[in-house]
């Protein structure tokens, strides 16, 4: 009887290949990286607003949260956006977090 080993690995190819591209490391991550800049430049600093939202993972079976660029710039009154950053926090397959941040006027 013949076995095939190769269905772990191809199973195990499968999961990675379906984690978005990102800073993610095997075991943990706390990573901060850009996703995009608008080229709005910013006109006065003080008015410079920052909104966030958020989204949980626990085991990639369950999901919760919002983590969209509309809603973290309507927590902050954001009508211009300049950059976006996103920090994701993860251990193993246990936890993941994922937050964008929102940056504009």
């Amino acid at each position: 009887m013949k076995k095939n080993f190769n269905l772990p690995l191809i199973v195990l190819l499968t999961v990675f290949i379906q984690i978005p591209a990102s800073a993610m490391g095997l075991f943990y991550t706390n990573a901060t990286y850009p996703v995009t800049a608008t080229g709005n430049e910013i006109t006065d600093f003080s008015s410079l607003k920052c909104g966030t939202s958020k989204t949980t993972n626990i085991l990639f079976l369950f999901e919760t949260g919002d983590a969209s660029i509309d809603k973290a710039a309507k927590e902050a009154g954001i009508t211009k956006i300049t950059h976006i950053d996103v920090n994701e926090k993860s251990v193993f397959i246990f936890w993941r977090r994922l937050t964008v941040t929102v940056w504009g006027e």
